[in-house]
């Protein structure tokens, strides 16, 4: 019986042990985002280890990602077009650009949170000045190298948000040659069609996808912003 009570203790202290490593190495990230990342305008997701830099028809977004195993984080950051009326964040441009960095002591966890955090930074400013206006927006998306169908999506949104309407069409039309069985991809040829139907009425085009922008911003709660005014002002 000692030696089960000894046992069962010894579990209690490890158990305790990695639920504390948890929470320090939570907080030295959040510790280090709120210090590298807040200055220069980005947000926390609620609670999350995710962290957003709102840029109106685009949000960048910053994930410290962390593992089912082990305790650390990885770092995923990219942007994520708002016309998709989705209910969850993607990486549309960028995906994850550190693997996994181990959490192994406080001391040790401490700089290696505000390198990640740092480096988040420094890809978040790189997207900002790739991505300031819809026209730098369409000509990055459209010169994208080996393009797929959502590139082509995405660059023919912003083209026809920039007035650049031949660029919208042929980037539009270019996912009808797609074949595909699956009904995600039957769905968004059907969408690009309408939009490329659309794309000869600027004026339309732009209150459509204002429109799309904006109930994708409800989807993920963020706040409401003027999107017209504001593709106005991005052109």
């Amino acid at each position: 019986m000692p030696l089960l009570a000894n046992t069962h203790g010894a579990c209690n202290s490890e158990s305790g042990s990695e639920e504390r490593h948890a929470l320090d190495h939570n907080q030295l990230i959040r510790a280090a985002a709120k210090s590298v990342l807040c200055p220069i305008g980005c947000t926390q997701k609620g609670r999350s280890r995710t962290w957003l830099d709102d840029r109106g028809w685009w949000v960048g977004v910053i994930e410290f990602q962390p593992s089912s195993w082990s305790n650390g984080s990885y770092l995923n950051v990219g942007a994520c077009w708002l016309w998709t009326e989705n209910v969850y964040l993607s990486f549309d441009h960028g995906d994850r650009i550190e693997e996994f960095h181990s959490f192994e002591s406080p001391e040790q966890f401490n700089g290696v949170a505000n390198s990640l955090a740092e480096r988040a930074k420094t890809e978040i400013l790189r997207l900002r000045s790739r991505f300031p206006t819809l026209h730098e927006t369409a000509t990055c998306l459209t010169g994208m190298k080996s393009p797929n169908i959502w590139h082509w999506f995405h660059a023919g949104i912003a083209a026809g948000l920039a007035g650049d309407v031949v660029t919208a069409k042929n980037n539009l039309a270019a996912i009808a040659s797609e074949t595909s069985e699956y009904q995600w991809v039957v769905d968004l040829q059907s969408k690009a069609a309408h939009l490329g139907s659309l794309s000869n009425d600027v004026g339309m085009f732009r209150s459509t996808i204002a429109k799309q922008i904006c109930h994708t911003r409800t989807l993920l709660r963020l706040p409401q912003v003027d999107i017209e005014s504001l593709l106005d002002a991005e052109r």
